[in-house]
């Protein structure tokens, strides 16, 4: 059963200066009825003007939306009126030459449940790393980290202690450690809460392929934590992968309960691998979301959450995690902003540039085929069809990976490669749709829980598709960029 969720957002048109009050909504699905309503107090709805000629989302009812002429400020010439500008010319940049195999060695995976979450390892990249963890019960002492870094004598484990944040949360963060060296930590608060040791391992160098996880729409609750979830953490850690990557929609709404029945699932992942998170719709930029994790932040920072988008290098692939909202309104009014200006110039940095592999994660995806139920005829977002993709294609992005629908598709779009992998716990898609016209063909989908695990190779980006059995159910080889 679907369920409507009504989200306001106020975002800033960083490209012209100008504050832009926009009404956006997003539609999700969830196996029971729900009448929750994720609200995001302070900020204005708009209920007048005219509308626009954009399709409505489907399942929703389309809040009325100002023409785009009535948004853009009286002072910028129409797009048309833009005198073209010679683009700068782009230094060279250096790939590195690729060394060594992606994944370590399997990972245990035994558990420690002194905290209600964590403690967790995140944000590991260049030489740092955070680990974050809760008590069930707020605390008002300090919590530390204690740890050791292998190849490197000390008398005493390197400690370090902060106090909880607002929601009794610590996170200490690990400087100055090695590149692809074992750490093992255990943490404390408090008289008596302690656990670990556990370990992870640093950031690799930018020549090391990448083993990841990627999994999607996990709506966390306990029964499908216990017979999706645990069944794709576990392969994840039986695989020794580097790290992993989640699009979006981990819980049915941003309780906190639900985001605790999150953890637990991912608990014996996170006591050891950095899990990185794309927000989904079902999160409605709450503010449960952006505290539970660690992440990187956009430069210069979205106004609305600094982790709202951004990215980073690990090893030799270079990743950017997305948001929807953006690129709806730059693509209503025909003016970029905000998010789709900043990835531009993240795909021209050269931490991008120099990666073997260019990746770009958003929770809806481009095009989609079997949105249940048919008679919704929804296939995926135009706004990324017309904006993103061109702008991947151009820059050399290898893929797009996306969630929503749930279930696991791929096809090709403009020479770009589309992944849906919804399947990591959400009630599954039922449906065998029609495609509209310009619908990308081929297009392969397979209707059951999975998770994919993409390899980062010296000569090939490898994804495999593989079910709650281990079954593999697609594998897709892409060469690297240019080759």
């Amino acid at each position: 059963m679907r369920r409507a969720t009504f989200i306001v957002l106020t975002l800033t048109l960083t490209a012209f200066g100008a504050l832009l009050t926009q009404a956006a909504c997003d539609s999700g699905k969830a196996t029971a009825p729900r009448t929750d309503v994720i609200d995001m107090p302070d900020t204005p709805a708009i209920d007048d003007g005219a509308t626009t000629d954009v399709p409505p989302h489907p399942d929703v009812p389309q809040a009325d939306v100002p023409l785009a002429e009535d948004l853009v400020p009286a002072d910028v010439p129409p797009v048309d009126d833009i005198e073209d500008v010679a683009p700068d010319v782009l230094p060279d940049v250096v790939v590195p030459a690729c060394v060594g195999t992606p994944g370590v060695v399997a990972w245990p995976t035994d558990v420690s449940n002194t905290f209600l979450r964590g403690p967790f390892v995140q944000d590991v990249r260049d030489s740092h790393a955070v680990v974050a963890f809760r008590p069930a019960l707020p605390l008002t002492e300090q919590g530390c980290v204690q740890w050791s870094i292998a190849g490197v004598a000390s008398a005493i484990p390197i400690q370090a202690c902060i106090d909880p944040d607002a929601y009794g949360q610590y996170a200490v963060r690990l400087d100055d450690l090695p590149p692809d060296t074992e750490v093992t930590y255990q943490v404390s608060a408090g008289a008596s809460l302690t656990a670990g040791p556990f370990t992870f391992r640093s950031a690799p160098p930018l020549d090391r392929p990448q083993r990841i996880l990627v999994m999607s729409d996990l709506h966390a609750n306990p029964e499908r934590t216990a017979t999706v979830l645990s069944k794709i953490v576990s392969q994840g850690l039986a695989d020794g992968i580097d790290f992993a990557m989640t699009v979006g929609d981990h819980v049915d709404s941003p309780q906190e309960p639900q985001f605790d029945d999150l953890f637990e699932g991912l608990r014996p992942l996170l006591h050891r691998v950095p899990v990185f998170t794309t927000i989904g719709n079902h999160e409605g930029r709450n503010a449960n979301y952006f505290e539970a994790f660690v992440l990187p932040e956009a430069d210069p920072p979205d106004p609305e959450a600094a982790e709202l988008y951004y990215s980073f290098r690990r090893g030799n692939v270079w990743i950017g995690v997305l948001e929807l909202i953006d690129w709806q309104i730059s693509w209503t009014i025909a003016q970029p902003l905000g998010q789709v200006t900043w990835l531009e110039k993240e795909l021209d940095s050269e931490a991008a540039r120099s990666a073997r592999y260019r990746l770009l994660f958003i929770h809806e995806p481009p095009w989609g085929k079997n949105w249940t139920p048919c008679t919704d005829a929804y296939f995926g977002e135009q706004s990324l069809r017309d904006l993103l993709v061109p702008l991947a294609h151009e820059k050399g992005v290898s893929a797009i990976f996306s969630g929503h629908f749930h279930d696991y598709e791929h096809g090709q779009l403009d020479g770009v490669d589309l992944f849906v992998c919804g399947g990591a716990g959400g009630g599954l898609e039922t449906v065998d749709c029609t495609p509209p016209a310009g619908f990308p063909d081929p297009w392969k989908w397979v209707e059951t829980h999975h998770h994919l695990t993409v390899e980062t190779g010296c000569d090939a980006l490898t994804v495999v598709a593989t079910d709650l059995d281990g079954t593999e159910i697609d594998r897709v080889s892409l060469a690297p960029i240019g080759q």
